[in-house]
């Protein structure tokens, strides 16, 4: 009753406005606010502009009153809506500013929200080390009960370290580490639900296991249309989009991420936006449609350049299609390009993929035992994650 409650969190808060300001009325507003704050986040989008504008009223006033408690929430909120709204350069330094606060302040609540922020934060500059290095700092911390009541807030750091080991080359760890998200959600609370199922299905995307992707996706979705949770709606059509045209649908998979990347604009979202703006392309090319999916991939380069994480997929994906046009040299070189920015971010799956795409148009060209020693070398690499699609296809 996400709706009704912030009815009476505002109406809370019409009520304090009658009261003369005194410390103990700063502290009672805060309180509420946060609560108005988490609730539109929830309903609206953290992106949104009311949820920007409640956030912005309530960080001057913790800054005016010095808690530093207070003071990590709000800097933390601030930083939210940069992350959502793409906006790297104000999140860099909120989430340097969220952890030096909470290591003053020393709470594990604080410091649980600080390597969390941390952790997003570095998963989308390509810092993949530093990801691993604030969730292993965080990891004692974050069955903190005070962190684990932010709406998707434990959700969101397990599954982005999920996505991060993936990257690493390490999927029998990412896959434990979205078991471990799955077992910690409270069946009661329908937004980690559906949260926890979008973050499930989009590891399966990655691990390009279609099907459990697809059931994953129209869960989350059918959730998020219950207790009407847009943004969670909007980015599931994406995922499910994605499954349903990488399982033969490629048509119904386009319209549905058409949808998505609609809705996740709509509430302001503009983080994921170069992710799923490649996925459509992969979609249009699945359909036949090459130009098309050419032209989207492109954009998709342009959306967010300076996230880095999903930077390979993208040139690789390029490469794929430049090879259907003919264009085998701008191909080769999308691959190069790939391969040599996954090596600087130790995003061995990313290499991996990158790699096999050239070791291909290689091998057809007279090439083979380039492309056999390129292959081998990144393939004598991997420890774990032997069932994936990627490895069965590389050792073959």
């Amino acid at each position: 009753a996400f709706s009704e409650a912030l009815e009476s969190y505002q109406q809370a808060l019409a009520l304090l406005d009658l009261l003369p300001e005194s410390s103990e009325r700063d502290t009672r507003e805060l309180e509420l606010r946060r609560s108005v704050v988490q609730m539109l986040g929830v309903t609206k989008g953290y992106a949104a502009p009311e949820t920007r504008e409640a956030t912005e009223r309530a960080a001057e006033l913790a800054e005016k009153k010095g808690d530093l408690m207070q003071l990590v929430n709000w800097v933390m909120s601030r930083w939210l809506i940069a992350h959502d709204s793409g906006d790297l350069t104000t999140e860099v330094p909120l989430a340097d500013q969220t952890l030096e606060l909470a290591v003053r302040e020393g709470s594990s609540t604080s410091l649980a929200s600080a390597h969390a922020v941390q952790i997003l934060t570095r998963y989308l500059l390509g810092d993949l080390a530093g990801v691993e290095k604030h969730f292993m700092a965080g990891l004692k911390l974050f069955d903190d009960p005070g962190f684990r009541r932010y709406p998707g807030g434990a959700t969101g750091t397990f599954g982005y370290a999920a996505m991060n080991a993936w990257c690493l080359g390490k999927a029998d760890v990412a896959r434990e580490r979205v078991a471990r998200m799955m077992a910690a959600v409270n069946a009661s609370t329908p937004y980690d639900l559906a949260f926890s199922a979008t973050f499930a299905a989009q590891i399966r995307i990655y691990l390009r296991e279609y099907e459990q992707a697809e059931t994953l996706a129209a869960r989350a979705l059918e959730l998020a249309e219950k207790y009407q949770f847009p943004f969670v709606a909007a980015y599931n059509r994406c995922v499910l989009g994605r499954a349903r045209a990488e399982l033969g649908r490629a048509t119904e998979g386009v319209e549905l991420m058409r949808q998505g990347i609609a809705g996740l604009l709509e509430v302001g979202f503009h983080l994921g936006m170069a992710m799923h703006t490649a996925s459509l392309a992969a979609a249009l090319g699945r359909e036949g449609a090459i130009v098309d999916a050419l032209a989207t991939v492109e954009q998709a380069l342009q959306e967010n350049p300076g996230q880095l994480a999903p930077r390979p997929g993208m040139l690789t994906l390029r490469g794929e299609l430049r090879l259907e046009q003919g264009q085998t040299e701008l191909a080769e070189a999308d691959f190069r390009e790939a391969i040599a920015l996954a090596q600087r971010m130790s995003a061995k799956t990313l290499e991996l993929r990158a790699t096999m795409s050239l070791a291909r148009p290689l091998a057809k060209v007279g090439r083979r035992e380039e492309a056999r020693t390129m292959l081998t070398k990144i393939y004598g690499w991997f420890t774990e994650g032997f069932d994936t699609a990627d490895l069965k296809d590389a050792k073959s």
